[in-house]
């Protein structure tokens, strides 16, 4: 169920992603870098701004609504989120909307970016309003409706883009505007799934244990911002616009791997809060898919490695063509986040989210330190290893915090091999690229020639996994099945039930026929390493579970 969840959510955010990265080449070529300067510039102040309109609400909305199933309890809850949700954010904004020409003018260091602003937290509003919709989907098990919200602001904002960046040449604006209005018209469509809940009371010992509970992770919410996105501060005042533009540029390129990591994280809550009843199958069950949510990771940064220059080369326009190795650096970030978020969850079970924001600000001062200090000089490249390095120090801590509350066994020998298959695979492809010329601004057909002549170190991946025995007992079984499938080979005939064994344990051939193998006694296991036998319990163990757990039947 995680994995169907997982593909439903992350298969709808993926086509939005998919669409919009079609329209790069568009986007790219009718608005310039200092465009795309001022759109990234206006994602940096609202994301700072969404921090203390939600609250950390998001957080305490998917907690507190699972602590009473009754319908009351689960109203209340809505209800408080709407206050926070609709009704503070419309003065809060509108204040800041109000004085936005002077901020606008200190933050940019000039006149003439309050309209950019101003669509900017005009959307904001709209957006964090429909959060409370989309996350109740979420949380109800609704992932084709929400699916069909994101498909819906598919269709909507990228033909609406198109036509005001193409036909009326709003710029930035048109950019900016094409969001507003299908946050807009979202609003509308998703206002049935909530509003009948509303009940328009106040609870008070409600609100304070929500904000009790949401609070510290705002301040990790401020913490976060720092260490993502004040780097475009210092790359405005160090570099200029145009190179912020080229940057805002890279991190879009950098979003398949954050969006496997949203579609996880959307589906991942609800299952596995499903089974914290039960603490040492919910550790399991949270160990094993860490490894496979890893796995994914792991192969999505080798493609990413192996074919950005063609990608680049194919969705941008010329002048934004120097983003590749920034790129990769962000794409590599982006999997020590995921990594984070994986090694967070026992804080969050175990609601010891206090000393998050500690850490996270620890992470921050560096990436800030290590901002003033290379960004003047290395610019918009400095600034993705030291969103790395944030990340990465991140994550080694919150595993600390996480391990001393509520510790879960992750299985850290195949974690390791994941990472070295990784990094095996991308030293191979490299060396190969370099060899053969590999660039993005060669001829389209030499460069995808030279792509497929890189392509089979991807080989290298899988091989490391195996040398390292990476695979248990059961994932092994079901690769040679699969590999037999496609070859058209098949397997061993399996024994008839009620058939006369030979012995204990024995094979029997007959002349002109496959051998038949009698089932696996006692003796047969204790060739198995006690790791591998555990690991195929628990992988089968989980199976049952997460079946049950979400109320199908057993597939057979």
């Amino acid at each position: 169920m995680l994995l169907k969840d997982s593909t439903i959510y992350g298969g709808g955010r993926m086509l939005q992603k998919f669409l919009t990265a079609l329209m790069l080449p568009l986007f790219t070529a009718f608005m310039t870098k200092s465009d795309y300067g001022i759109v990234g510039m206006v994602v940096t102040v609202t994301t700072l701004l969404d921090v203390f309109v939600t609250l950390g609400f998001d957080v305490a909305f998917t907690r507190f609504y699972f602590d009473d199933k009754s319908l009351k309890h689960r109203s209340d809850v809505i209800t408080h989120v709407f206050y926070v949700k609709g009704l503070y954010p419309a003065l809060l904004l509108g204040v800041l909307m109000a004085f936005m020409p002077w901020i606008s003018s200190l933050l940019m260091g000039g006149d003439g970016y309050a309209i950019y602003f101003d669509i900017g937290v005009a959307t904001l509003f709209f957006t964090n309003l429909s959060d409370l919709p989309f996350t109740l989907m979420r949380l109800e098990h609704r992932p084709w409706t929400f699916t069909s919200f994101t498909i819906a602001r598919v269709i909507i904002q990228v033909p609406m883009a198109v036509v005001f960046l193409a036909v009326f040449h709003w710029g930035p604006a048109g950019y900016l505007g094409a969001n507003l209005v299908t946050a807009v018209l979202l609003n509308l469509a998703a206002l049935p799934f909530y509003a009948p809940r509303l009940r328009f009371l106040w609870d008070r010992a409600l609100m304070r244990s929500m904000l009790a509970f949401a609070i510290p992770a705002m301040f990790t919410a401020v913490s976060f911002f720092f260490l993502k996105l004040s780097d475009r501060f210092f790359l405005l005042h160090y570099q200029g616009i145009a190179v912020v533009g080229l940057y805002t540029v890279a991190n879009s390129l950098s979003q398949p791997l954050y969006i496997v990591g949203m579609a996880f994280r959307m589906a991942w809550p609800q299952w596995h809060y499903a089974k914290l009843n039960e603490p040492e199958k919910h550790k399991h069950m949270v160990s094993r898919s860490s490894t496979y949510f890893m796995a994914f990771n792991g192969i999505l940064l080798a493609l990413v490695g192996l074919y950005l220059p063609l990608v680049i080369h194919v969705l941008l326009n010329e002048k934004f063509w120097s983003v590749g190795p920034t790129t990769f650096v962000l794409t590599l970030s982006v999997a020590l986040y995921n990594l984070y978020f994986i090694f967070w969850i026992g804080a969050n079970v175990a609601k010891k989210n206090r000393l998050i924001p500690v850490i996270t600000l620890i992470a921050s001062g560096v990436n800030v330190g290590l901002n003033f200090l290379l960004v003047p000089v290395y610019g918009m490249y400095a600034a993705a290893w030291t969103t790395t390095i944030g990340f990465g120090i991140l994550a080694v801590l919150v595993y600390f915090i996480s391990n001393r509350w509520y510790p879960i066994p992750y299985e850290w020998r195949r974690l390791i091999t994941l990472g070295a298959a990784t990094a095996v695979t991308l030293v191979a492809a490299w060396a190969i690229g370099g060899a053969v010329g590999l660039a993005v601004d060669i001829p389209l057909s030499d460069l995808i020639v030279r792509e497929l002549a890189v392509t089979p170190a991807l080989l290298l991946f899988p091989l490391v996994l195996w040398a390292g025995r990476f695979f248990t007992p059961s994932e092994r079984r079901r690769l040679a099945g699969a590999g037999r499938r496609l070859t058209g080979r098949q397997g061993p005939a399996p024994a008839l039930a009620g058939a006369p064994a030979a012995g204990a344990g024995a094979t029997e051939a007959v002349p002109g026929t496959a051998a038949v193998t009698a089932p696996c006694d006692h003796s047969c296991k204790e060739a198995l390493s006690d790791d591998d036998l555990e690991a195929e319990a628990e992988e089968t163990e989980l199976e049952a579970e997460v079946d049950i757990a979400e109320g199908g039947s057993v597939q057979v």
